[in-house]
């Protein structure tokens, strides 16, 4: 597949330096270490000398109908996706991918890669900080934003959800739409070693599920690595399309300490990368 930096026409990245170079994340250098999200992100992608979906991503396509067999033509790193009308407000995905199943059938993804980084403010947190600025477009962004995605206007119950999950799926079924696609799906990629907190890693978890059942469709749902949430349409709003098939999935890949574990891997030793099942 064909990987770029930051646009479709950007700089073509072939290797984990080439990653960082054209598509740093934020905070460039301070984010770019090993066994946190950036880097292991580009390492999982270049992890056989050569751009390439992981296996994890390959394995979560596969379990679905809609996604089985998707053969990914495009990817952009650390993409901006724009999803309403304000400005300075983008979705900053970390990796973009779309192609075709063997269907012909696009299919979009957007990429959140995690360590144990958290999830960022809650919508609450968020719409205080909208307080501050004065004629700030923060409290229409997140009415626009939880009424595309759960169907009604912000409440105490949606206030105290982290507000990260709301552009990154409303940014997904945006760029599906541009593309021309049917379907959009949100992948978080956990990046698991004995470096993380896992009291943050499970405090992710936890948020990530009540985000989910607060949508229509979903109540009954959770989602744990390897799993892909059947697809559904949203409620829809100026900033979300109603008329998009969007799904939420995650994947895991656990991480070796000590030698050889920063090393690419190889066919002969790739079950050095463990797909969890939990």
């Amino acid at each position: 597949m064909n990987l770029t930096g930051k646009t479709e026409d950007g700089p073509t990245i072939n290797t984990v330096d080439d990653w960082f170079t054209y598509a740093p994340p934020a905070r460039g250098s301070f984010h770019w270490k090993d066994y946190r999200s950036a880097k292991e992100l580009a390492q999982a992608y270049c992890r056989y000398g050569e751009i390439r979906c992981p296996e994890e991503l390959t394995a979560i396509l596969s379990g679905r109908n809609e996604t089985k067999g998707l053969i990914i033509d495009n990817a952009i790193a650390e993409m901006e996706i724009a999803f309403d009308e304000f400005g300075g407000g983008k979705r900053n995905a970390d990796l973009a991918l779309w192609g075709k199943t063997k269907r012909k059938k696009p299919v979009v993804i957007t990429v959140e890669a995690k360590a144990d980084e958290t999830a960022g403010p809650s919508v609450k947190q968020k719409l205080a900080e909208g307080a501050k600025i004065a004629r700030s477009n923060i409290p229409k962004r997140v009415s626009q934003l939880s009424n595309g995605i759960m169907g009604k206007e912000v409440d105490d119950s949606i206030k105290s959800l982290q507000y990260q999950f709301f552009p990154a799926l409303a940014a997904t079924a945006v760029l599906a739409k541009d593309k021309q696609a049917k379907l959009g799906v949100l992948i978080i990629h956990e990046f698991i070693s004995l470096t993380v907190d896992f009291d943050e890693v499970v405090k992710n978890a936890n948020a990530l599920n009540a985000f989910i059942r607060m949508i229509p469709q979903w109540e009954n749902e959770s989602l744990k690595s390897g799993k892909l949430l059947p697809f559904i349409k949203l409620p829809g709003s100026k900033s979300v399309p109603s008329d998009i098939y969007v799904s939420i999935g995650k994947i895991r890949t656990l991480i070796p300490l000590g030698a050889g574990g920063r090393k690419h891997i190889t066919r002969d030793n790739a079950n050095q990368f463990i797909l969890s099942e939990g």
